[in-house]
């Protein structure tokens, strides 16, 4: 599996990471990595996969806490930048 690394702005809202996600895995293929770098989120996907069939939701993981919402399973887990604020994340779908 190739994958490609695509970065996405630090300011971005949990909704603008939900849509930044959703953008690049309809144009690459579906997120495979999450991870907060020096000028902002990266995300890793898996190049030429198709495209998952929902959006993933992300949750911030608070303490420790932080599960896939009821009827989601995991995608990954890593950081990202939540409004300006790197922090731990769980993306479920």
């Amino acid at each position: 599996m190739d994958t490609i690394p695509l970065g996405g702005e630090k300011g971005m809202s949990k909704s603008d990471l939900e849509q930044w996600i959703w953008g690049y895995e309809n144009n690459t293929g579906p997120l495979v990595d999450i991870d907060c770098a020096e000028d902002g989120t990266v995300g890793t996907f898996e190049d030429g996969g198709d495209p998952p069939p929902q959006k993933a939701e992300v949750v911030i993981i608070a303490s420790g806490v932080g599960s896939c919402p009821s009827g989601k399973s995991e995608v990954c887990t890593g950081r990202a930048y939540i409004s300006g604020v790197c922090m731990k994340v769980r993306v479920c779908r």
